[in-house]
């Protein structure tokens, strides 16, 4: 369990507090609706109804994240966003193709989402038009991916955020902040196993220490890509789910955790974890915690 020399930053991204040292504030989760398929608003709404429910009861707050994979299902899904998510809440959103980056963007500014919005992702393959849509059409907050496909090491993850590992002309946060985006989270680029996935973990504290920014991961992607697991199909939910605790051990802020699905397992098993790294950060460092801490709701 950590305590950091460097001043932790902690950002309000529309009424979720993300950031600070360890034990300080509830992680944060990132649970993933319309990974697979056209979109099932059903079975999502369902999903979200569940997910508020358990965060309210376990203190973990959870923010929605919204693949699109297609332009068409652009609208129905911003649609959805408005109907569905609180006015007050923010969600995110998972693209993979730069120009449907640039007109969800467009889209969102239409609809005056962008308060609300984090951006999931900005990466090393970051292209010159999907900077100036950015520069436009700016969200609230933004997810640095340090992907070096150089150097998968922790000091190659800082190599990618200080000069883009000289892949590019500057680093990648350089490039988010000559955007203009303010409230930056790391992302330590969960890898497959074999390609050094572990140190997608052993790079939080250091990352922290370095920037002072709030750091996580999608740990949850190395158990997907684990073959072998298939062998042990009623651990590999477990796994999957455990998987997520590693980050707030290792002083990270907030867990990627997979499909909203999921959510009912993943929630308690974040909490717990909360519970432990407070209740030793308060008494060895003197972090207390705020009240809206799974200490505090859960121990009464």
């Amino acid at each position: 369990m950590f305590s950091f020399t460097k001043e932790q930053k902690v950002f309000d991204i529309s009424g979720i507090s993300i950031g600070g040292q360890p034990g300080m504030y509830p992680t944060v989760l990132f649970g993933g609706l319309f990974f697979k398929g056209a979109p099932n608003f059903d079975d999502a709404k369902q999903h979200l109804l569940t997910t508020f429910e358990k965060s309210a009861q376990t203190g973990i707050p959870v923010i929605p994240d919204f693949f699109i994979r297609k332009v068409e299902y652009i609208p129905p899904i911003l649609s959805f966003i408005e109907k569905i998510i609180p006015s007050n809440h923010p969600f995110s959103v998972d693209i993979i193709d730069p120009a449907i980056k640039i007109e969800t963007l467009k889209q969102l500014a239409c609809k005056k989402l962008l308060p609300r919005t984090i951006y999931n992702s900005i990466h090393i393959g970051i292209t010159k038009e999907e900077t100036e849509a950015l520069r436009t059409y700016t969200p609230e907050a933004a997810i640095i991916v340090a992907f070096n496909p150089k150097d998968k090491s922790p000091d190659g993850k800082i190599e990618v955020l200080e000069n883009g590992a000289h892949l590019r002309d500057t680093g990648l946060l350089e490039t988010a902040r000559h955007i203009g985006i303010e409230k930056i989270l790391i992302d330590t680029a969960a890898l497959a196993p074999g390609e050094n996935s572990g140190a997608a973990i052993a790079a939080l504290p250091v990352i922290k220490e370095e920037y002072g920014l709030p750091t996580g991961c999608a740990i949850h992607n190395v158990v997907e890509k684990s073959r072998w697991l298939t062998d042990f199909p009623f651990a590999k939910k477990t796994v999957d789910a455990a998987s997520n605790t590693a980050i707030p051990l290792f002083g990270g802020d907030y867990a990627i955790f997979g499909p909203m699905e999921n959510a009912d397992l993943v929630l308690p098993l974040i909490a717990w974890q909360d519970i432990l790294v407070s209740e030793y950060t308060e008494n060895y460092f003197g972090v207390t915690p705020v009240p809206s801490h799974p200490r505090r709701i859960l121990l009464k």
